[in-house]
């Protein structure tokens, strides 16, 4: 079995003392609070919660208050059927009411524990897409700090060249001045010197972009720059789990399913309006009313008041057989996508798990490569100093040492990479 390896991925650059250090777990500690992506997935894992409610599936009565207050002066005047007159040049009326209102649907068809149902999938769904969120929200961060580490690396072996190529235009020179060697010797290893010198400037905006990217991730600002991990844990001893257990475990794959349950739901939602409905509605009231005119100067009443309804559809333009289609068709397409999201996870994972062990078996065989590659730069320029050695040879031995530098960072990256997509996928970055 292969035994778990750590690596240290020493580098030195000159950082200013200013800056902030910055642990691999800092990093996914500040993307998991300030990560956008992860506020919206959780605002809306939070609005799925609040919406399940038996109120909002329609299983609690409407309970409700109701009042009202009226007033009028008018000046009347009345022709009385007894011939006789009435005026008043201000006849106050007025009159209020007060009134407690209930209504509520007994049976709509079972409709409305459906609705119930489908509320709790929803919440799980909003549930599980949050944490969906925060498994790729740590994932890009452990990527993102690997490549910043990476390109420090690159930076690393840049810098190396840089000091090599430095060492031998050196000896170059003064191996031209003493007449031991042409002078082309010396202007080669100018420019490759120069060459060198070149390529750390690039280098050092590619690590400033990487910062830029680590920091949209934690939500800071892009300029922030910070002391990092010199080394990062390599796991060489994960296992594959089986198919089922992927299944079992992957939250897009639940995600898929839950809906497609949801959808299922639908059907019944449909059905359910095939079925009569049964509802009642009553309340309590009072009023009193009081006029200056009139044969009624004042009322009074109280007491309750209710009514029970039942409705049966009879026919409705066929639209519930075609709702219930509809519904059928949607619950076929949704657990067709279901069954898609598995076999692209599978893909997924069989193509993550081959990369992973492939770059196993690449970074093993650079960590042996560059020690190999480094004696030889040591042979090569004991042999320069001597004069025994040629500016090619020592030339060639330097360029094998750094691709040797810079092919074992890249393998260590992409292990990195490649062991954090295979756990993302096996949901175990996030417990």
């Amino acid at each position: 079995m292969i035994k778990r390896l750590t690596i240290l991925l020493s580098f030195s650059c000159s950082i200013a003392a200013a800056q902030e250090r910055l642990t691999l777990q800092d990093a996914i500690n500040r993307a998991l609070q300030y990560n956008f992506d992860v506020r919206i997935a959780d605002a809306a894992a939070k609005q799925a919660a609040t919406n399940n409610t038996p109120g909002n599936a329609g299983m609690l009565p409407n309970i409700g208050f109701s009042g009202s207050l009226g007033g009028s002066a008018y000046n009347t005047h009345n022709q009385l059927a007894t011939g006789g007159t009435q005026d008043n040049p201000s006849a106050e009326t007025y009159n209020y009411s007060l009134g407690a209102t209930l209504g509520w649907t007994l049976f709509d068809g079972g409709r409305m524990f459906i609705v119930k149902k489908q509320l709790d999938i929803q919440e799980l769904i909003g549930s599980e897409q949050f944490r969906l969120q925060l498994q790729a929200t740590v994932s890009r961060t452990i990527q993102v700090y690997a490549q910043v580490v990476w390109q420090q690396k690159q930076l690393v072996a840049v810098d190396t060249a840089l000091a090599l190529s430095q060492l031998r235009m050196d000896l170059s020179r003064l191996k031209f001045e003493t007449g031991a060697s042409p002078k082309t010797d010396f202007l080669q290893a100018t420019v490759d010197h120069n060459a060198r010198r070149s390529d750390s400037l690039a280098q050092e905006a590619n690590i400033t972009q990487s910062f830029d990217s680590l920091n949209v991730l934690m939500g800071t600002d892009l300029s922030n720059t910070y002391v990092l991990d010199d080394n990062l844990e390599l796991n060489t001893s994960l296992q594959p789990i089986d198919r089922q257990l992927l299944q079992d475990v992957n939250l897009s794959v639940s995600i898929y399913k839950h809906s497609a349950a949801a959808s299922k739901l639908n059907e019944g939602v449909a059905r359910s309006y095939r079925l009569p409905t049964l509802g009642i509605n009553g309340g309590y009231y009072y009023n009193y009313t009081r006029s200056a005119t009139g044969f009624l100067l004042s009322g009074r009443s109280y007491g309750p008041s209710g009514t029970a309804s039942l409705n049966i559809p009879i026919f409705n333009g066929g639209n519930i057989n075609r709702q219930i289609k509809v519904a059928a068709l949607q619950t076929m397409r949704d657990e067709l996508l279901y069954e898609k999201q598995q076999s692209i996870i599978n893909n997924h994972y069989r193509t993550a798990w081959r990369d992973y062990e492939l770059y196993v078996a690449s970074y093993k065989l650079q960590f042996d490569n560059i020690k190999y590659a480094k004696e030889n730069v040591d042979v090569q320029e004991a042999r320069f100093r001597v004069g025994v050695g040629t500016t090619l040879e020592v030339r060639e031995a330097e360029n094998s040492y750094i691709q040797a530098l810079i092919a074992f960072y890249t393998a260590a990256y992409n292990l990195k990479v490649s062991e954090t997509i295979v756990l993302e996928l096996e949901n175990k970055l996030v417990k």
